[in-house]
């Protein structure tokens, strides 16, 4: 396959550099158990507006920086790829990287808990500080099918709104987020927050919701704009050091 650092007329280094951060993360799904099989879909935009995704018949495992698809905005390969694309996740990504110019990388996910919460009428309930850290910026979008119908990026985009988290009804979770690393750190935490809810509701107990004030004094408090300067200088860069330890080989 074509490498990153053989493209023209590109800024190669950063380029290389997506690759590899978007590898990272792919790789980092596995390695936490979020991932089912060779579906769901991983996406970083590049600075000249074409984006990557990961090929449809990879496991996350196997990903590597080289490996990674690299498209246009109309679905056209911008580099050969041994795999083909898949339709439903060329939707959610180009659809939501269309129409959030402040978003460059989506992150989209079956997992079991998080396909758990997402059947819930009531969707994630504020029950942790994790849960409180990210509760204000979630949206939800109602189940059509898979997710290949090109009319319903526009539904996509419409239901996420301004929002940088989104619970997708009876299929999953997805985050956005101006960098790999800021949208990967949403997904952390709204993965966590909806193991801790499937486990507390299993155990049959009343619940202790906090305060509707504090809820509201959170959610002002943390805002949005907290997650990028975190996820740069702190979280980010520990993830990508678990990564070179734990799931060598991703930056080939």
């Amino acid at each position: 396959m074509t490498t990153a650092a053989k493209i023209e007329g590109s800024d190669e280094a950063c380029v290389w550099q997506m690759r590899c951060e978007l590898a990272a993360a792919c790789r980092l799904v596995a390695l936490f158990g979020w991932d089912d099989h060779i579906a769901t879909h991983l996406s970083m935009r590049l600075p000249d507006g074409t984006f990557l995704l990961n090929p449809f018949g990879l496991m996350f495992d196997e990903i590597t920086a080289s490996s990674l698809m690299r498209l246009d905005m109309d679905g056209n390969l911008v580099e050969p790829c041994d795999f083909p694309l898949n339709p439903a996740g060329f939707n959610i990504h180009a659809g939501l990287l269309a129409a959030r110019p402040d978003v460059n990388s989506v992150m989209h996910l079956h997992t079991r808990d998080g396909v758990a919460v997402s059947t819930l009428k009531e969707g994630l309930l504020p029950l942790s500080q994790n849960a409180l850290n990210i509760w204000h910026d979630v949206a939800y979008h109602v189940f059509e099918g898979i997710a290949t119908a090109g009319d319903e990026r526009a539904r996509l985009a419409a239901d996420i709104g301004d929002r940088h988290l989104m619970i997708l009804r009876n299929h999953g979770t997805l985050t956005a987020g101006r960098t790999i690393g800021a949208a990967f750190a949403r997904l952390y935490m709204l993965e966590w927050a909806c193991t801790a809810q499937v486990r507390t509701l299993s155990m049959g107990r009343e619940l202790q919701l906090p305060a509707r004030e504090v809820r509201d004094k959170q959610g002002a408090a943390m805002g949005t704009g907290w997650i990028d300067p975190f996820a740069g200088e702190r979280f980010w860069p520990a993830m990508l050091r678990k990564a070179q330890r734990e799931c060598p080989g991703f930056d080939l």
